[in-house]
């Protein structure tokens, strides 16, 4: 009789997730508001109460979601298992073998995460880097686009390519010099004013070192070192912050991590599942995604213009809640309230303080997926929907309809001589 009862329990356990998997897509919007209130950060749901903000929900396949990650990837995960723990002054990850950082990490690093521990919150922000890592490098050409009531009032197309030493597939670079956990690159091609202005980012494999970050001015012709806290200012006057990729873009060990809480959120993606790629060279893969057109870009669009109208869908997921606060003075930012994915470790919303406590900024942050097959996959954002509900202003980043991985750049790309002849 057990047996049969725990059978039954089974067969209806398995029912209910295929039921939930397969429910029909359906609209959250101002009419329906209340089933939204609590898979919504509480500034969204003022806006959606208020008709500015609706979304296409669609449901996913649990484990078909989780094999978004390769298989590669979440056998390595598995493995770490122990392995890892946190230094005690600066939340900086140590391979308890050695007590010391580790030479190289694939996978999550801490596979299991107890709301009770209270280095939750670090090991959180450990699991989220590394995810974001496992593509390797690449890139793409975006636009920024500052948005208000009235419209579009500013649009800059730019670039970013980055390489990464930590955390990606098939294991670590041969080279790495100057031992660092990655590095960028990235400029303004248009309009005229700012074509050419740049920046070049190293970030070092260790626990307490700063990012190293230079920034160049075409009409100087001299590239100069900036402080690394400059990721939270906006970026060329609009509602955006260096920060927003990803929703955080920081080291791990920048801030004092917190877990406060644990729900179900809309998780913003092109889709629920992954895009191919397609090889354009041995180690170059090319990724084809729509454009997401916002509001103002719509004819007669439903809600605020800032609010992107087709190819975005909301999925619920199961979320971390975790704080972070910056101690660095330079750093513009008080605490932000971070949602993150408790499987894929991406941040889908945060909510941003000022160093005075007040709140005043929200960050939406879209994704999408790229797999081939078992051996590998990547997660690039894609999306970050800014906005400042002081000044009921906000800024639209990426929405890019064509991005690349590279598993070998030039040596000498990621360098000053690059950055400074950008404009030749």
């Amino acid at each position: 009789m057990r047996l049969y009862l725990r059978l039954c329990a089974a067969i209806l356990a398995a029912g209910a997730l295929t039921a939930a998997a397969d429910e029909q897509p359906w609209t959250l919007d101002a009419s329906n508001w209340e089933k939204g209130k609590d898979l919504l950060p509480e500034p969204v749901v003022k806006r959606l109460q208020r008709g500015e903000y609706w979304f296409k929900v669609v449901s996913a396949d649990p484990g078909k979601f989780h094999h978004n990650y390769s298989q590669a990837f979440w056998d390595a995960t598995e493995k770490n298992a122990g392995k890892y723990d946190l230094d005690e002054k600066t939340c900086g990850l140590k391979d308890k073998a050695t007590d010391k950082i580790p030479d190289f990490v694939f996978g999550l690093p801490f596979p299991q995460v107890d709301k009770a521990d209270p280095k939750g919150g670090c090991k959180i922000a450990w699991n989220f880097t590394m995810a974001g890592a496992m593509g390797g490098g690449g890139g793409a050409t975006f636009t920024l686009n500052g948005v208000d009531t009235g419209g579009q009032f500013r649009r800059i197309k730019a670039f970013i390519h980055t390489r990464g030493y930590q955390g990606r597939h098939f294991g670590p670079l041969k080279d790495n010099p100057e031992g660092l956990a990655g590095e960028g690159i990235g400029g303004a091609l248009e309009p005229v004013d700012v074509e050419g202005v740049s920046t070049l980012t190293k970030r070092y494999w260790n626990w307490e070192g700063q990012d190293a970050v230079w920034a160049y001015v075409p009409s100087t012709r001299r590239a100069r070192r900036v402080n690394s806290a400059s990721r939270s200012d906006p970026v060329a006057g609009l509602d955006i912050f260096a920060d927003d990729l990803n929703c955080y873009g920081g080291k791990v060990e920048y801030y004092q991590w917190k877990l406060v809480g644990e729900q179900t959120i809309l998780a913003p993606l092109l889709q629920p599942y992954p895009f191919a790629s397609k090889s354009v060279s041995p180690t170059r893969q090319l990724i084809d995604t729509p454009y997401m057109p916002a509001g103002y870009e719509v004819p007669n669009a439903k809600g605020a213009p800032w609010w992107i109208q087709q190819n975005l869908v909301f999925v619920p997921r199961p979320v971390w809640i975790v704080e972070g606060q910056s101690s660095d003075p330079y750093y513009n930012f008080g605490k932000v309230i971070m949602y993150f994915d408790k499987e894929m470790y991406r941040i889908y919303w945060k909510q941003v303080h000022n160093r005075a406590g007040e709140y005043f900024y929200t960050a939406m942050c879209g994704y999408h997926f790229v797999k081939n097959d078992e051996t590998f996959s990547a997660v690039f954002p894609n999306l970050v929907v800014g906005v400042n509900d002081k000044t009921n202003r906000a800024a639209l980043g990426g929405r890019f309809q064509s991005s690349f991985l590279e598993q070998s750049w030039d040596p000498s790309y990621f360098s000053l001589r690059t950055l400074t002849h950008m404009t030749d």
